[in-house]
C-alpha cells in the first residue's frame, strides 16, 4: 500500500507539474505576442482572421464571434459597425472585408435582398485595391458568400456561377502575385463547388493543385481542408485505400496544427473552423466500413483500434473546444482491453447507421444497427422529453426502441463476458439521456437493473482506479433556503447530515456557503470528496454554466479552477465531485458535454451529477444511500450508484425513471 500511495502521489505531482507548465507556457505566449493574425489566414468559415486592434478590427472580430455562435442578426449589426468605423478610420480593406462578411450574415439571417446589394457593392470596390493579395482575399470572401447564397436561395440567379468566376479570378491574381496561400484557398474552394456539382474528376484535379499550393505556402490550415476534400472525392469514386490515406493525413495535420496553436493567442476556431469533428467521424466511418469487409482478423482488429483511437482524438478535441482549454488534462495510456471487468461502449451515430464499438478483455468488436442519425436523434429527444414527465409512462416505447438499437446487438457479447460494469462513451445527443433508463421489452428490466453504468467523455482522459477510502475527508456544501428566486431545497439539510456521517467532514450550509469561503475551504484542506447540494446548470456556453451559492452564482469554470488548483498542494486527490441538484439544458448535447467534462476540467477522478432537475426528496434519498454504499471498500462507485438507484426503484413513489435515472456517474467507475 505504501508503494501504491507513492506511485499515486508521483502521478499527481506529474499531472500538476504538466498542467502548471502548460498554463505558464500559454501565459508566456500571450504576453509575448500581440493579437496578430496567422499570416494571411483565410478561416474555413470565411470569417475574417484576427485584425489589428483598432475599433474597426474589434467590431469585425465581434461579428465573427457572433456569427460562430449562430447569432446572425447581431453579427450583421457588428459587421455594419465595423464597416462604418473602418471608413471613418480610412481603412478601406477592413471596410470591404466587413461588408463582405455582412453580406454573409445577411444571407444567414434571411435578408437576401440586402445581401445581394452588399455583394454588388463589394464587387465594385475590389478593383480599386492595387495590392493583388488584398484583391484575391476579398474575391475569395465574396465568392464564399455567393456560394452560400446559392445554397440558401436555389433560385438566386447565377450565384454559383458567379462564385466559380470569382474564385477563378482569385486563383489567377494570387498566382501572379506568387501568393500560394491565397491561391490554395481559391483553388480549394473552387474544387468544393465542383464537388457539389458532381464534377468529381475536375474537383479532384483542383484539390490536388490546392494541396500543392498550400504545402508550398506552409499553410496547414489550408492543407488539412484539401487533404480532407481529396479523401471525400476518392471515397466517392471507390478509391478506398487512397481515401484512407488522405483522411489520415488530414487528421494528422489537424493534430499538429492544434499543438502549434496551443502556444499562440490565435483562436484555433478562426483557423480550423468548426467542422473538424466531422472530419474525424468521416474517417471513423471509412475505417469501420473497411473493417467490415476485411477477412484477416488481425487486420480487422487494427482497423477497429484505429477507429477507436480516432474517436478518442475527436472526443478530446471536442472537450477542449467546449472549454476552450488546450491544456485540459494529461492523457492516460488506457485501452479498453486493459480494463478487467468493464466493457467500454462507443455508440457512434453516423449519417446512415448507428455503429457501436465495444472494447473488453478480448479486444474490440463492432456492431451496426441500420438506423440513420436523424431518426436516432428524434428518438433520443423523445425519450429525454418523456423521462422528465414523471406523471406519464410515455417514455416506455422510446426506452425500449433505444434498447433494441443500442443494447440488443451487444447481448451475445454481454452473455459471454459477464462484465461487472458498462462504461459508455456517448456522442452528441446520446449524452443527454441516461443509459440506465433503456428498457428491455422482453424482461421489463431497465439496463441499470442488470449492470452498474458509468459514462465518460473519453477513455484517454479517464483514470479508473478505486477510491482510497482510508483518510478520505469530505466537504459538504449546500442551500436549503430559497436564494435569488430559486426554490428552497427542503431536504438538503437531511441529505448533508447523512453525507457528513459517511466520512470525516466539514460543512457549509446556507449563509456559510458563499463563493469566497467555499474556495478557501477547498484550497486549504485535502478533501477527497466535495459534495454540493444546490441549484446549478450546465449551459451550451460554459461561461454561462453556474452553481448557486448564498451570495450569487459560482461559475462552473471558477469551481473547476478552485478544485484543480487545490490539487497541487494536496496528497489527497479529489476522488469525487458530487453535484446533486444540477441540470443541463433540455436536449442540449453541448450542455451535456459540459456536464460530462466537469470531472476532467476540475481534475476530479469522478463526478456524480444529474441530467435534469430531480425531485428534492428523491435526490436526498438517493444520495444518502449512495454514500452509505460507498463506505464499503468492496463496492465500486458505479455499484454504489446502481444500488442507490435500485433502492429508489423499489419504492412505489419513486419507481418512475424520472426520479432515479438522471443521476449519472462520470469518469472513474471503480
Amino acid at each position: 500500500m505504501k508503494q501504491s500511495r507513492k506511485a499515486s502521489w508521483t502521478r499527481r505531482w506529474a499531472w500538476g507539474l504538466s498542467t502548471l507548465l502548460c498554463g505558464l507556457a500559454l501565459a508566456a505566449a500571450a504576453a509575448a505576442q500581440t493579437a496578430a493574425p496567422v499570416q494571411g489566414c483565410i478561416p474555413a468559415d470565411s470569417a475574417a482572421a484576427p485584425e489589428p486592434a483598432t475599433a474597426a478590427g474589434k467590431a469585425l472580430a465581434r461579428g465573427n464571434e457572433l456569427a460562430r455562435a449562430g447569432e446572425h442578426e447581431a453579427a450583421l449589426a457588428a459587421y455594419q459597425e465595423a464597416e462604418r468605423t473602418a471608413q471613418a478610420e480610412a481603412e478601406p480593406r477592413l471596410a470591404s472585408l466587413a461588408r463582405a462578411n455582412a453580406a454573409r450574415a445577411a444571407i444567414e439571417a434571411g435578408h437576401t435582398t440586402q445581401a445581394s446589394a452588399e455583394l454588388a457593392a463589394v464587387s465594385e470596390e475590389i478593383s480599386a485595391f492595387r495590392d493583388p493579395a488584398t484583391r484575391a482575399h476579398l474575391l475569395i470572401h465574396l465568392a464564399r458568400s455567393y456560394r452560400l447564397l446559392a445554397e440558401r436561395v436555389p433560385s438566386a440567379d447565377n450565384a454559383r456561377a458567379r462564385a466559380a468566376e470569382l474564385l477563378t479570378q482569385a486563383a489567377e491574381i494570387a498566382a501572379e502575385a506568387k501568393d500560394e496561400r491565397q491561391r490554395s484557398y481559391a483553388l480549394g474552394y473552387l474544387a468544393e463547388l465542383y464537388e457539389q456539382e458532381g464534377r468529381l474528376p475536375d474537383a479532384q484535379s483542383l484539390g490536388q493543385r490546392a494541396l500543392r499550393a498550400g504545402t508550398l505556402a506552409d499553410a496547414p490550415d489550408a492543407v488539412y481542408r484539401w487533404q480532407w476534400l481529396l479523401g471525400r472525392l476518392q471515397q466517392a469514386q471507390g478509391e478506398t485505400e487512397a481515401a484512407l490515406a488522405s483522411y489520415r493525413a488530414a487528421a494528422t495535420t489537424v493534430s499538429q496544427l492544434r499543438r502549434e496553436l496551443a502556444l499562440s493567442p490565435v483562436d484555433f476556431r478562426d483557423v480550423l473552423g468548426q467542422d473538424q469533428n466531422e472530419l474525424y467521424l468521416e474517417l471513423v466511418d471509412l475505417l469501420l466500413r473497411a473493417s467490415a469487409g476485411e477477412a484477416d482478423a488481425s487486420r480487422r482488429q487494427a482497423l477497429l483500434v484505429e477507429a477507436r483511437n480516432t474517436l478518442e482524438l475527436q472526443k478530446n478535441d471536442e472537450l477542449r473546444d467546449y472549454f476552450r482549454d488546450e491544456c485540459l488534462a494529461v492523457f492516460q495510456d488506457t485501452a479498453p482491453d486493459s480494463i478487467p471487468g468493464a466493457l467500454v461502449i462507443y455508440p457512434v451515430p453516423l449519417p446512415d447507421r448507428l455503429e457501436i464499438i465495444v472494447g473488453g478483455a478480448g479486444g474490440l468488436q463492432r456492431f451496426a444497427t441500420p438506423v440513420d442519425r436523424e431518426t436516432l436523434g428524434a428518438e433520443v429527444r423523445a425519450l429525454r422529453r418523456e423521462l422528465s414527465d414523471r406523471t406519464s409512462l410515455d417514455y416506455e416505447l422510446h426506452a425500449e426502441t433505444l434498447y433494441e438499437w443500442i443494447v440488443r446487438p451487444l447481448e451475445p457479447m454481454l452473455a459471454s463476458t459477464a462484465p461487472e460494469t458498462l462504461v459508455f462513451v456517448p456522442s452528441g445527443m446520446l449524452r443527454t439521456i441516461p443509459m440506465g433508463a433503456l428498457r428491455d421489452p422482453d424482461s421489463d428490466h431497465f439496463l441499470v437493473q442488470d449492470y452498474p453504468i458509468a459514462i465518460i467523455p473519453s477513455l484517454t482522459l479517464t483514470d479508473p482506479r478505486p477510491i482510497e477510502r482510508g483518510g478520505v475527508k469530505l466537504l459538504a456544501a449546500g442551500l436549503s433556503e430559497s436564494v435569488s428566486g430559486y426554490a428552497a431545497l427542503r431536504n438538503v439539510d437531511r441529505e448533508l447530515e447523512a453525507v457528513e456521517a459517511s466520512f470525516p467532514s466539514r460543512s457549509l450550509v446556507n449563509d456559510q456557503f458563499v463563493a469566497d469561503r467555499f474556495e478557501r475551504e477547498v484550497q486549504a484542506r485535502p478533501f477527497g470528496i466535495v459534495h454540493i447540494a444546490s441549484h446549478g446548470e450546465f449551459a451550451d456556453d460554459p461561461s454561462e454554466s453556474f452553481l448557486l451559492t448564498y451570495d450569487g452564482k459560482l461559475s462552473m469554470d471558477r469551481l473547476a479552477r478552485a478544485v484543480a488548483t487545490s490539487q497541487f498542494r494536496q496528497e489527497q486527490p479529489l476522488e469525487l465531485l458530487t453535484l446533486s441538484a444540477c441540470e443541463t439544458a433540455a436536449g442540449n448535447d453541448r450542455a451535456a458535454l459540459g456536464l460530462a467534462g466537469i470531472a476532467v476540467r476540475s481534475g476530479a477522478r469522478s463526478a456524480l451529477a444529474t441530467l435534469w432537475a430531480v425531485e428534492d426528496r428523491a435526490a436526498s434519498d438517493l444520495m444518502i444511500e449512495f454514500y452509505r454504499q460507498l463506505q464499503d471498500p468492496e463496492v465500486s462507485r458505479a455499484k454504489a450508484l446502481q444500488r442507490a438507484q435500485l433502492k429508489l426503484l423499489t419504492l412505489p413513489v419513486f419507481q418512475h425513471p424520472g426520479y432515479w435515472s438522471p443521476f449519472v456517474l462520470i469518469n472513474s467507475w471503480l
